[in-house]
């Protein structure tokens, strides 16, 4: 274990030293080679993660005290404020703050970063081809594209590595930042601009309210940055409840929950390997990190967590209703990523009771969530990209039909993902959607409000029906029926270069087989695993929830039945394409239940105003009354720049006239 702490350090900062070589060097010396750092960095992080997970299942199995499964290292510090003669514990004072460069090591953490390497570099090696055109031709912004995917894989890496909620911070941030760039890669275009802006703003304001709450823990916790004191929940004085509410908000933002989930279907116009990094393996999964790593605060505040499972639902419902009538794919994908983030929100907002193993139940269900969730999800949206590429940049499910026929392993690619999306057996989702519904079920049995988590479970089987039903209606409109191209193709198409359809085949047999591999019926099981987190209770065996299978399972093949009964033949037969009528339902869901236009009629329109207000305030008030003040001098120059006109005669008359004045008073005041 102590070995992996040697070298830790290089996983988040070899792809960020990647990064800047490229952004320096890739326009003038790398050009269509700029991919190389980036997919090199990956892969060493990606390798140094593999030896460090081996480190830490050693450690799990040994259960040796010298050998310990969590272990942090200070590199360097970072910064000190206050008096630099402080040290240890005197350190945390109110006006004194050492921050430090450390790492954390330990299951939940290591899970993480194998993840996040092994699909970013999947991604990267996806994007090689993507970026190109069908002449082989790359993007003029090629090197700026797999910069900012280092950059952006490292940020991330740091998020979860980190040690400190400073530090966690600081690759929040850089997480922000770098999907800001990616999003809006194709700036050119106003929409990407738009949806960059837009992103950028909404998660904003779940930043701040991350920060805020971090600033309340520190205050409330005596002063601790680390998570160890963080965590300890004999620290802390008051507040607890109030810095959580404020956390979970900005994993709202990152995570695309309500109310903050407007940015994320608009992402979907940055390249289609950008909506595979974002959607799933780093930025959106951000969210569900932070509230797993603060599974221990969060169990303590019961209020809370009900807020937390309750938003969860309410999105997953939300996200699932409007993916129902999309035509574009991505954005049906982009809907299905918020509704799957709800999901695991829901486990997480079920681990209530610290004195419970439940809130170690709730946490290893989200993250095998996250997980199987990564690969399938990257393996959906990289085959969307594959027709994306295939069609000229044409998604519109009224336009493409029957391409299982010229596209085969593209087919087959979103055909796995699909099902594993639907939560079918023995598919990846069905292990890691069962295991979430099964603990809102358990969470039932023991709280005070058992109806209310009823009502969750309920929710949860409904959306995995509606999940099942719009993934299959996305996949019999793209890839079944007679053959339909768009015009842009002239009536040629072709499978994608192997560097694109080699990653989906791969994810394939992940989308496959990790939900089995990471189950509770494996030695690899997932929730032995993370159970091996310090400050966590872990239950040795609980029996499967018989009911909630049967039930999802159902739900799931209900979905796909009803799914291939209206659109089995391709084309466009359901009512949202009726010809002349409107259904108010329909149209609801067409339009996002008009979140995007009601936000800004109660906050975009207002916030306008009132800059408008201040300009004008600040133009012909503010800016006026300056000016007056500088033209009243000048007013008064004017009046007097007539006697200033250079005659010796003038000047002799006038003082005559002042003389005689001053004599005439003189002599009537005597």
């Amino acid at each position: 274990m102590y070995d992996a702490m040697a070298y830790l350090w290089m996983i988040p900062v070899i792809p960020i030293i990647a990064g800047f070589i490229t952004f320096i060097i890739g326009p003038s010396l790398l050009r269509s080679h700029a991919h190389l750092p980036c997919i090199i960095a990956g892969l060493i992080s990606f390798v140094l993660s593999l030896f460090v997970l081996n480190d830490v299942v050693k450690a799990v199995e040994s259960n040796d005290i010298s050998n310990p499964s969590s272990v942090s290292v200070s590199y360097f510090e970072w910064f000190r404020t206050g008096d630099p003669n402080l040290v240890g514990e005197n350190i945390k004072t109110a006006g004194s703050l050492k921050a430090e460069f450390s790492l954390r090591l330990d299951p939940l953490s290591s899970a993480m970063i194998v993840m996040v390497t092994f699909l970013g570099t999947l991604i990267a090696v996806f994007s090689t081809g993507y970026m190109r055109d069908h002449h082989g031709h790359i993007d003029p912004g090629y090197p700026r594209f797999f910069a900012s995917v280092s950059l952006f894989l490292g940020s991330m890496l740091i998020l979860v590595l980190a040690d400190n909620v400073l530090l966690l911070y600081a690759g929040w941030e850089g997480v922000g930042l770098c999907s800001y760039l990616l999003i809006g890669f194709w700036f050119e275009k106003p929409s990407a601009c738009k949806a960059a802006r837009k992103a950028f703003l909404v998660t904003r304001l779940g930043d701040v309210a991350l920060f805020l709450g971090f600033a309340l823990l520190w205050v409330s916790s005596g002063y601790h940055l680390d998570f160890d004191g963080l965590l300890t929940l004999s620290n802390y004085d008051s507040g607890v409840g109030l810095a959580c509410f404020l956390m979970f908000l900005g994993a709202c933002g990152k995570s695309a929950q309500f109310p903050l989930h407007v940015w994320l279907p608009d992402a979907m116009e940055g390249p289609s390997p950008v909506s595979a990094l974002i959607h799933a393996a780093t930025m959106v999964t951000a969210g569900v990190y932070l509230l797993a790593r603060f599974m221990p605060l969060f169990a303590s505040v019961p209020e809370v967590q009900m807020v937390v499972i309750g938003i969860g639902a309410f999105t997953s419902l939300l996200a699932a209703l409007i993916a129902l009538t999309q035509t574009d794919l991505k954005r049906i994908l982009a809907y299905s990523t918020m509704s799957q983030l709800g999901y695991m929100f829901m486990a997480l907002g079920s681990g209530i009771d610290v004195k419970s193993a439940l809130p170690m139940l709730a946490l290893s269900a989200a993250i095998f969530h996250l997980l199987t969730h990564a690969f399938f999800k990257a393996l959906l949206f990289l085959s969307a990209g594959s027709v994306m590429h295939s069609m000229h940049d044409v998604i519109d499910l009224r336009r493409i039909g029957g391409l299982r026929k010229v596209l085969p392993l593209t087919h087959i690619g979103f055909l796995c993902g699909a099902l594993a999306l639907a939560g079918l057996p023995p598919f990846a989702g069905f292990w890691s959607k069962d295991e979430i519904l099964s603990v809102i079920h358990e969470t039932s049995k023991h709280s005070n409000y058992p109806w209310f988590y009823i009502l969750m479970w309920a929710t949860g089987i409904f959306v995995a029906f509606l999940t099942a039903f719009y993934t299959f209606r996305a996949y019999f409109l793209t890839f079944w029926g007679g053959l339909k191209l768009p015009e842009e193709c002239h009536g040629e198409v072709h499978e994608s270069p192997k560097s694109m359809t080699y990653p989906l085949l791969l994810l394939s047999v992940f989308a496959i087989g990790i939900g089995f591999a990471l189950s509770n019926s494996t030695p690899l099981s997932i929730e032995k695993f993370l159970g091996k987190t310090p400050g966590y209770l872990l239950l040795e065996h609980h029996d499967h929830d018989w009911l909630t299978v049967g039930f999802a399972t159902a739900s799931g093949f209900a979905g796909l039945i009803l799914a291939f009964v209206f659109y089995g033949k391709g084309g466009v037969t359901f009512s949202e394409q009726s010809s002349g009528r409107s259904n108010f339902a329909v149209e609801l869901s067409k339009n996002k239940f008009f979140f995007d236009e009601i936000y800004n009629k109660l906050l975009i329109a207002p916030l306008n105003l009132v800059f408008y207000c201040s300009r004008i305030f600040d133009q012909y008030i503010l800016d006026g009354l300056v000016d007056l003040i500088a033209h009243i001098p000048r007013m008064i120059a004017q009046l007097f720049r007539p006697i200033q006109n250079g005659l010796v005669q003038f000047y002799a008359l006038a003082m005559i006239l002042a003389v005689t004045v001053f004599l005439i008073a003189l002599a009537r005041s005597m």
